[in-house]
């Protein structure tokens, strides 16, 4: 080698080393994330080993460059040069990865507990922080297992009672697409459950409803009138929503409604401002104002009504510049050469909720499900979002679909969308998380507090769905909050399963309207009750507050220990091992109908003297073979030591509580019901002998032609 390739070669390999000494200065900060140990988090090993390890490297790592330096004046060929690199090597190899291995399995290992207590200590401390988990309250609900549930009890808890939700989400999704969509170009993409106060029949009580917005899908139009006109200037939104209440049904087995219908009914929730123009399925772009009448509705007889848009949403296209900018983001020529289009015309884009909201606000995490709010006559949008990150110290991250690893999270940000004009205006509702601090301080116009709120749709507010299963999933760990304990994972928790559409699946969190233990007023909360792992009886739960000053508090009720009290699964099979409900799927579910099981629902009671119970509620459909049009037809529900099925839910607590204690009046089931059940049990043995009968024909014609087969095989 000559001098200057010597002196150039040396030159690179000291700036090289130098940036693996900051490398390794770097990963010593690291360790808090590191996942090496017992915990993440750093560990024993990180601070006792790793630390002086990487230390140790970044001295040998100068000494290395060192004598590159010295090789620019000494001419001694590549003697050190080698001796650089392989003092760096060997250093980072010995030092940098064998002394912490080495401390690892010495030290460590044969006393693992006592060495990695306080790291364990401390990753549960941070880790409950950064996912809100000390903020849950711990409480035990000490439930008497040697007591049935009481007619007693179903009456102190009479509001609860009557708000069990009885349709599930899937079922009346569907329903809805058969009975509400009136047109093939409206669809009902999704349905929510909120709370509203409804004055009905000279009363006025917080009521749970499911609700469902019709909105309008231009690729369902038929495909002839698949043309651009119809797409994007005559079909530019949908039209109302409906509003039921979760437990009632017609004798059919039909939901009841609150809203139903075009135009909207009026008579319980006003919906003056019934368009959507802004949803979860709308169309990319639409051009509203435009000389071509919009479709404002389409009601199930009469003619069409059309209707010209009054709000502020979309962007005028007042000249030829504008429609060429547009015509070239989207693509389209017909915006810049359609003669439909007119100076008061607006397009509205970017019109479907969560991608509204994240061109607004790119850097929240949002959640998975936006919900309708009906409020002075109008439809607004509720989007949950989160502040997210995945470097909070000492913190077990969690995977998420969209996002991958998280380890702190917050719901810093309530979005509201109205849904005819687009506007959407963000308040924070965790204004103590830095992070949204931060954010508010680069876009100070950008968020509002979320007192300036209107209180209509403030009462809408509710415990985002997805920050609780997030929590619910690190609390199954993280409620331990001893070290020993948690080291020796003695009490580690599952989410349950439950039977829906013909197998087990995880249970999913739920809303009830009930009265907490110790409250004295019925409340929206979301529940998920735990099992101990790989067993299936219940544990305890964990309750989300969503009403008023309790919004966002948390509270997890821990059942005694050494008692067995059924969990989801359990009861499930309950219900399918009782001999009536047996015979009844025997009966009625087969053929051209099928039975689908609704969610199971677990619900503690609690009664003045304060004795705690738990009631189990699960909803059963039929249904046609081949035509998703479900029908509610049975109320199953279930105690510690009993399990029923009825027509409706009060038949159903009549046989629940038959016997006990301090009766209720309910009704009981009319004879001529009782006549009707009758009439289809003789029809169905009829039609039952029928079938018979046909069987044993063709028995005896499968016989004929099996002897006729072996005449001719002996000719």
């Amino acid at each position: 080698l000559t001098k200057p390739v010597r002196v150039h070669i040396s030159i690179l390999g000291v700036l090289l080393l130098l940036a693996f000494a900051v490398g390794y200065y770097l990963k010593i900060f690291d360790l808090v994330y590191s996942p090496g140990g017992a915990v993440v988090g750093a560990t024993y090993a990180d601070v006792h080993a790793r630390i002086n390890a990487f230390r140790i490297v970044i001295v040998v790592i100068f000494v290395g460059a060192g004598l590159l330096t010295l090789n620019m004046f000494v001419g001694l060929g590549t003697r050190l040069m080698v001796a650089a690199v392989a003092l760096c090597l060997g250093g980072a190899a010995l030092i940098g990865i064998v002394y912490p291995m080495v401390t690892q399995r010495v030290v460590v290992n044969p006393n693992e507990l006592r060495r990695e207590a306080p790291y364990i200590e401390r990753n549960i401390a941070f880790t409950r922080a950064g996912f809100n988990l000390d903020r849950i309250e711990a409480k035990d609900y000490p439930l008497a297992t040697d007591e049935v549930l009481s007619a007693g009890m179903i009456e102190e808890n009479r509001s609860t009672v009557n708000d069990i939700r009885l349709w599930d989400h899937r079922p009346f999704r569907s329903i809805l697409n058969q009975i509400q969509f009136f047109r093939l170009y409206y669809t009902f993409p999704n349905v929510d459950v909120d709370r509203y106060v409804i004055e009905q029949d000279g009363e006025t009580r917080l009521r749970q409803v499911m609700l469902g917005t019709r909105e309008l899908d231009s690729a369902n139009l038929p495909e002839e009138a698949q043309s651009w006109i119809n797409r994007k200037l005559q079909f530019t939104h949908g039209y109302g929503a409906v509003v039921s209440p979760v437990t009632e049904f017609t004798e059919e087995g039909s939901p009841i409604f609150f809203v139903k219908d075009m135009p909207p009914t009026q008579d319980i929730i006003p919906l003056e401002r019934p368009e959507v123009y802004y949803g979860e399925v709308s169309e990319n772009f639409v051009i509203v104002n435009s000389n071509q009448p919009e479709l404002d509705f389409a009601p199930t007889s009469g003619e069409p009504v059309y209707t010209s848009y009054q709000g502020n949403g979309g962007v005028t296209l007042s000249g030829f510049l504008r429609k060429a900018v547009y015509a070239w983001q989207f693509r389209d020529i017909n915006i810049l050469i359609s003669g439909e289009i007119n100076p008061l015309s607006k397009i509205q884009y970017h019109r479907q909720i969560q991608e509204r909201v994240a061109k607004l606000a790119p850097f929240l995490m949002l959640d998975t499900d936006p919900y309708i709010v009906l409020d002075q006559g109008r439809l607004f949008w509720i989007q949950d979002a989160y502040t997210i990150s995945n470097k909070f110290p000492y913190s077990t991250p969690l995977e998420t679909l969209e996002n991958g690893k998280i380890n702190y999270i917050r719901n810093s940000v309530k979005v509201v969308v109205d849904a005819y004009s687009g506007d959407a205006s963000l308040y924070v509702s965790e204004a103590t998380d830095p992070l949204i601090q931060t954010y508010q301080k680069i876009f100070p116009e950008l968020f509002k507090h979320l007192n300036e709120m209107p209180s209509g749709l403030r009462s809408h507010i509710r415990y985002p769905q997805d920050l609780f299963g997030i929590q619910s999933t690190q609390y199954l760990i993280y409620h331990m909050t001893d070290p020993t304990e948690f080291f020796n994972k003695e009490d580690q928790w599952s989410i349950p399963n439950e039977y829906l559409q013909g197998s087990f699946e995880e249970m999913q969190p739920y809303f009830l309207n009930m009265r907490l233990p110790g409250e004295e007023i019925e409340e929206f909360v979301q529940l998920l009750p735990f099992t101990p792992a790989n067993k299936e009886n219940m544990v305890g739960w964990l309750a989300a507050r969503s009403d008023g000053d309790n919004y966002g508090k948390l509270i997890s009720y821990a059942f005694p220990k050494g008692v067995t009290i059924f969990g989801p699964a359990q009861v499930e099979a309950r219900i399918s091992n009782d001999q009536d409900i047996k015979q009844f799927f025997a009966l009625v579910c087969t053929g051209e109908a099928s039975c689908i099981r609704g969610n199971l629902l677990v619900i503690p009671m609690e009664d003045a003297a304060g004795n705690k119970q738990i009631l189990y509620a699960e909803p059963l459909y039929l249904q046609a073979t081949g035509l998703a049009f479900p029908e509610l037809k049975k109320v199953i529900l279930a105690n510690s030591t009993e399990v029923v099925m009825e027509d409706t839910l009060e038949l159903a607590i009549a046989a629940l509580t038959e016997g006990t204690e301090a009766s209720i009046s309910v009704a009981k089931k009319p004879t001529e019901s009782l006549e009707t059940d009758k009439s289809k049990l003789e029809i169905a043995l009829s039609n039952l002998i029928e079938a018979l009968g046909m069987l044993k024909e063709q028995y005896t014609s499968l016989e004929e032609a099996v002897s006729d087969i072996q005449a001719a095989t002996r000719k």
